[in-house]
C-alpha cells in the first residue's frame, strides 16, 4: 500500500520552518545522549561492576558505530530523502537509548550502544534536510544553526549527566533522551512533507513504491562492508592505542589493514554504478581540502580541549590546577556550548556574504590565537573562561564554514555523502588528538615532584594544538569563496558515475 506524495509546490515557508525545529530537536537531543556517557561512566560502571577497560570498550562502541553510520546514513539520505532517513535513525535510537537504560547485561549494553551510536549520523542527515527543504539563500543559516546546536547539545549534556545519574539513576541519562526522540520520531512521521520542497533537492519518490529520481538503484552493500571494516580498525586502534601501546602487534596490524582495506573500498567503488559514497567527488580541490582540514581542525581541537578538564581537576599544589570537581568541568566547558548556538548561525550568514572561505579562516585564526594565549596563561579561573568562549567561536565558525562550503562544493545528490566524509575526517582527528595530547603529557609528566603532569606540558600541548590549528588555515584556502557557485555543473563532473 503507498502514500501519497504531496508535490513540491505544496510546501510553505511555515513547513519548512517547522521541518528544521523538529530536526533541531533531534540533533540537540542527539548530541546530549553522546555526550552524557563519560561523565557517567563512573558511576555505571559501579553499578554493573566492571573493569576500567571493559568501561572504554563502552566509549568505543559508539564511536566505532558511529563512525560506519555517519557516511552511510548521509549518502542513503542523499538517495531516498532526508525524512524517511530521518525516521529510521530516530528509531535505531530509540532503541539503542531505551535498551541501554533497561539492560543489566554488559555484552547488552555495548550493543546497545552500539545501536545508540547511529544517531550521530543525524548531523549530516540534518545539513540533507536543509538543502531539500530551503531556499539556496538560507541554507547557510539552518547548517550554521544544527552546527551550533550539536555542540549545545553535547555541553549540556556534560553538565547534566552528573545531577541525573545522583539524583534519579545512571538510567536516566538514557531513558530521558530516549522519550524525547520518540515523540519527535512521531511528529516527523506526521508532519514532514514527503518531497523536498526546494528544486534540486532530492525526491522522495521511493516511498510511494517508485524508485527515487536521485538515480538511486540497488545498494551497494559489498561497499558498504567495506567501508565499514577500512573504519573499524581504524577507530578501534586509535579508541585501544592507550590501553594496548603503539607498539602492540594488534594495533600495528589494525593500522596496517587501514590502508589496504581503504585502497579496496576506493576501487570497488569506483567500479560500481551506484556507489555508496561516491569518491569521485573527492577529485574536486574544495571536497578534498575541506575533508582535510576537517581532519587537522578536530586533531588541534582535541589536543586542546582534552587539557581543560585536566587543569579544573589538578589540585591546587601543582602550581597550575584548579582543584575542581568533574561538575565544575562542565560548568567550566558549558560556555562553549552556550557560545555555538548563537555564533552558528552567525557563521551561516556571514558565508552567505563574505563567502565560507573567509569565515572558515577567521575562525581559525581565532582558534589559533586563543591557543597560544593558554598556552602561557591557564593557571586563573579566567584564562580558562576566556578560552572556552573563544574556542567556541571559533570552533562554531570553522564548523559551520566548512560544512558549508562543503555543501556548495558538491550537486545536491551528493550532500549527505560529501558532509559524511567531513564528519569522520574530524572525528578520526579528534581520536589522534587525544593520543598526541595524552603523549606529551605523560612526557612531561616524568619526574613532577607530585603525581600530576607539570605546568609545562600544558603549555606544549596548548602550543601543538595551535600550530595544528594554523596547519589547518593553509588547507581552508580552496574552500569556496564569495560568488562560488552552490551546485557544480554535471559537465564539470570528472568521469561522472551513471545511475540506473
Amino acid at each position: 500500500m503507498s502514500e501519497t506524495v504531496a508535490p513540491p509546490s505544496v510546501a510553505s515557508p511555515q513547513s519548512g520552518t517547522s521541518v528544521l525545529a523538529l530536526t533541531a530537536v533531534f540533533v540537540v537531543v542527539t548530541g546530549l545522549l553522546d555526550s552524557m556517557l563519560l561523565p557517567a561512566l563512573p558511576v555505571i560502571q559501579a553499578a554493573l561492576v566492571l573493569t576500567t577497560a571493559e568501561g572504554a570498550l563502552l566509549l568505543s562502541s559508539i564511536a566505532i558505530t558511529a563512525s560506519l553510520a555517519v557516511p552511510l546514513v548521509g549518502s542513503l539520505a542523499d538517495r531516498y530523502g532526508g525524512r524517511r532517513m530521518l525516521l529510521a535513525v530516530g528509531c535505531a535510537g530509540v532503541a539503542g537509548a531505551s535498551l541501554s537504560a533497561i539492560t543489566q547485561s554488559f555484552p547488552l549494553l555495548i550493543a546497545a550502544l552500539a545501536i545508540q551510536g547511529i544517531g550521530t549520523a543525524v548531523l549530516p542527515l540534518g545539513f540533507v534536510i536543509v538543502r531539500e527543504h530551503f531556499p539556496e539563500q538560507k541554507r547557510s543559516f539552518g547548517i550554521g544553526l544544527l552546527v551550533g546546536l550539536f555542540s549545545f547539545g553535547g555541553g549540556v549534556g556534560v553538565v547534566l549527566a552528573g545531577p541525573i545519574a545522583e539524583n534519579l539513576s545512571w538510567r536516566w541519562i538514557f531513558g530521558l533522551p530516549a522519550i524525547v526522540i520518540a515523540v519527535a520520531t512521531l511528529i516527523a512521521y506526521w508532519i514532514m512533507p514527503r518531497t523536498a520542497p526546494s528544486p534540486g533537492g532530492a525526491a522522495l519518490d521511493g516511498i510511494a513504491g517508485k524508485a527515487p529520481d536521485t538515480g538511486a538503484g540497488r545498494i551497494d552493500w559489498a561497499g558498504a562492508a567495506l567501508l565499514a571494516a577500512t573504519l573499524f580498525c581504524l577507530t578501534f586502534a586509535l579508541s585501544k592505542v592507550s590501553d594496548w601501546g603503539w607498539s602492540s602487534p594488534l594495533v600495528l596490524g589494525l593500522f596496517a589493514a587501514f590502508p589496504a582495506l581503504g585502497a579496496l573500498w576506493v576501487r570497488a567503488e569506483l567500479r560500481v554504478e551506484n556507489p555508496i559514497v561516491n569518491v569521485r567527488f573527492l577529485r574536486r580541490p574544495a571536497v578534498l581540502s575541506g575533508t582535510l582540514a576537517a581532519l587537522v581542525l578536530g586533531l588541534g581541537y582535541a589536543v586542546s580541549v582534552l587539557s581543560i578538564p585536566q587543569i579544573v581537576l589538578a589540585p591546587e599544589q601543582s602550581g597550575y590546577g584548579l582543584g575542581g570537581t568533574i561538575t565544575d568541568t562542565g560548568l567550566y566547558m558549558l560556555p562553549a556550548a552556550l557560545v555555538s548556538v548563537l555564533i552558528g548561525p552567525l557563521a551561516g550568514m556571514l558565508c552567505r556574504r563574505l563567502g565560507s572561505r573567509t569565515v572558515l579562516i577567521a575562525g581559525l585564526v581565532i582558534a589559533t590565537a586563543c591557543l597560544v594565549f593558554a598556552a602561557y596563561r591557564h593557571s586563573e579561573p579566567w584564562h580558562l573562561i576566556l578560552l572556552v568562549v573563544l574556542l567556541g567561536v571559533g570552533g562554531a565558525m570553522s564548523g559551520t564554514a566548512l560544512y558549508n562550503g562543503t555543501v556548495e562544493s558538491v550537486e545536491p545528490k551528493d550532500t549527505g555523502a560529501a558532509t559524511g566524509i567531513n564528519l569522520i575526517a574530524r572525528s578520526v582527528g579528534m581520536l589522534l588528538g587525544v593520543q598526541i595530547a595524552a603523549a606529551i603529557i605523560s612526557r612531561y609528566a616524568e619526574g613532577s615532584p607530585i603525581p600530576v603532569p607539570t605546568d609545562a606540558s600544558y603549555t606544549n600541548t596548548f602550543l601543538a594544538g595551535g600550530a595544528i590549528t594554523a596547519l589547518a588555515i593553509l588547507l581552508a584556502w580552496r574552500v569556496p569563496g564569495r560568488g562560488t557557485a552552490t551546485s557544480p555543473r554535471p559537465t564539470a563532473e570528472p568521469a561522472p558515475t551513471v545511475h540506473a
